[in-house]
């Protein structure tokens, strides 16, 4: 059962209840991709603070604790209703603190590819450098500004972590959602020494559309009143939705270190405008938000041996 506890409590457990919940979002790249037949890779720890949450959380979660705390079930009103919406924003764009891991392998002298995890998210994407040198510090002296563009492909399928509050949502809920996005991240970086030798700052945009399905299957949530009723009370319809939106994000990018060992700290900013959704009972909600994404990690570069010539 929950029990009724102070509103600033509820919203602290919210904001780090959620791990891994979202598709990767930071920017770790530089305007120089990896180069040729060498292999980089990191771990991030990154914070995503939403703005649509933070506004639908405060008051519903309290509210619904405050309300439901000794019930097995609930009848439909305002307080669920705004619990729903809460819950659609945290799925969308959850305040989580999630840390990931990521490799990325140079193709070419202007092109890569990389992996990212972070839990039940996952993203696959290419970069095509267009400005700025090819090389390695060994083999080139070049010092100046770089330039890419990328495509990110990402997917998660939302779950609740295990938590005895979200498990009390879940149980009421029956809530899934899956989501996909494509992003196109346009970056820019000003190297620090030959090739990045000593690191580099990176700045520049992103565009981002994603995918949204979701389910709500109500396990104990019903219309009526035992109270008010001779009738049985029914329990509420489930409701399914798609939706698709755009985001807009702009990002800086500090990479400092020596050779093969770097130390990364960024931050980037989105807007979305997540549209409109159905609630349980007919009822919609419309929801758009910044989101605010600072993060730090340790990055490696991996060289690949050279094969040596055979001697004639």
């Amino acid at each position: 059962m929950l029990k009724i506890i102070r509103p600033l409590t509820y919203f602290t457990l919210a904001l780090f209840s959620f791990s891994s919940c979202t598709t990767p979002r930071s920017v770790l790249s530089s305007g120089k991709v990896v180069p040729k037949n060498t292999v980089r890779g990191g771990i991030n720890y990154t914070f995503n603070i939403s703005s649509s949450p933070i506004k639908q959380s405060a008051r519903t979660i309290y509210n619904f604790a405050d309300t439901y705390s000794n019930q097995d079930t609930v009848y439909l009103d305002q307080s669920i209703r705004d619990v729903n919406a809460a819950l659609l924003a945290y799925c969308l764009d959850p305040i989580t603190f999630t840390n990931e891991w990521y490799l990325r392998y140079g193709l070419g002298h202007r092109m890569d590819i990389g992996y990212r995890n972070a839990g039940d998210a996952h993203g696959f994407d290419m970069m095509y450098q267009f400005l700025g040198g090819t090389g390695t510090f060994k083999d080139s002296d070049y010092d100046g500004v770089y330039g890419s563009i990328g495509l990110q492909y990402g997917y998660q399928d939302f779950k609740f972590m295990n938590n005895r509050i979200f498990n009390r949502f879940e149980k009421l809920f029956g809530f899934n959602m899956k989501r996909q996005d494509i992003t196109v991240p346009i970056i820019f970086s000003r190297s620090w020494g030959p090739e990045e030798r000593t690191g580099c700052l990176s700045w520049g945009v992103t565009y981002t559309h994603s995918f949204v399905k979701y389910k709500i299957k109500p396990k104990a949530i019903y219309y009526g009143n035992f109270e008010d009723s001779n009738i049985p009370p029914q329990l509420v319809e489930p409701i399914e939705g798609k939706m698709d939106y755009d985001s807009y994000g702009t990002f800086i990018n500090f990479k400092v270190g020596r050779r093969y060992v770097f130390f990364n700290l960024s931050l980037s900013v989105y807007y979305q405008n997540y549209g409109k959704y159905t609630l349980l009972g007919g009822t919609t909600t419309s929801l758009e938000g910044f989101s605010f994404v600072p993060s730090y990690g340790v990055q490696f570069n991996i060289p690949t041996k050279r094969k040596k010539k055979p001697v004639e």
